[in-house]
């Protein structure tokens, strides 16, 4: 079906022009308007029809979490990195008047940490359980946990404009550990909030809704990461950690020579 949310001005424009006092004319242009967009919603709803609507989250750094990261510092460690499967599974749905939205941040979240801790770590090992055992002589491993999330859509329609309104929450909770002591040697949370509007003067369609409310949760996961890299590197005892591991490995280097 078309889409319910488009809100068209010709038959608007039509009963104004038709009318010879202009002043009543945008008057009236403004009412049918908003009565336009509550009644096409309504006719949706009562209709049964809805509009499944699934905008692609970035998958790409942004500005916002390449300045909360800091620096970019490539360390020669061999990480092991696990993603619980409640954050890189992780799909939200939410219904905002006749359109279902569904955004995939797990997915959006997984790459975007992969593309930032490898500008912090040489060699980084995906795992699909909590414990290695792998081959490769790793140095630690990364758990990456999900603790909450909180999402609230919304669409207002003005008197010349409609607004798609977005606020979203993600708390991620991440640690190390020292692969050979076993020991927790760095723990990270981070509780990234962001709050949008996007707004388009006359017709929005729900598609166009869907990108405003995918640019504010991608700008959440980016600040999400960036907390968690920027706190990786003030950490003091994660940067004994990190010098160990690297002495370690000079000397099993030169060792072999």
């Amino acid at each position: 079906m078309s889409d319910p949310l488009l809100l068209s001005y010709k038959g608007i424009l039509s009963l104004n022009f038709q009318s010879n006092n202009k002043i009543y004319g945008v008057y009236k242009m403004r009412n049918y308007m908003h009565l336009l967009f509550i009644g096409v919603s309504i006719a949706s709803l009562l209709t049964g029809c809805a509009v499944n609507v699934s905008p692609v989250l970035n998958s790409s750094l942004s500005m916002d979490a390449f300045e909360k990261m800091g620096k970019i510092d490539v360390q020669d460690i061999k990480l092991a990195l696990y993603i619980d499967p409640k954050i890189k599974e992780l799909r939200i749905e939410q219904n905002v008047q006749s359109g279902k939205f569904s955004f995939n941040v797990g997915r959006a979240f997984s790459a975007k940490l992969i593309k930032a801790l490898a500008y912090n770590f040489k060699t980084i090992h995906f795992i699909e359980s909590p414990n290695y055992t792998g081959t490769d002589t790793i140095d630690a491993v990364m758990y990456v946990n999900l603790e909450d999330v909180d999402l609230n859509l919304s669409l207002k329609s003005g008197l010349t404009t409609v607004s798609a309104e977005t606020y979203t929450r993600l708390s991620i909770r991440a640690e190390i550990k020292d692969f050979e002591e076993k020991k927790t040697i760095w723990v990270g949370t981070t509780q990234a909030k962001e709050s949008a509007t996007h707004q388009e003067l006359g017709p929005m369609y729900y598609q166009e809704a869907g990108r405003g409310y995918a640019m504010a949760i991608d700008s959440t996961i980016d600040k999400a990461i960036g907390d968690l890299i920027s706190d990786m590197s003030k950490s003091q005892n994660l940067s004994v950690y990190i010098d160990k591991w690297e002495q370690k490995r000079k000397g099993v280097s030169h060792a072999s020579q």
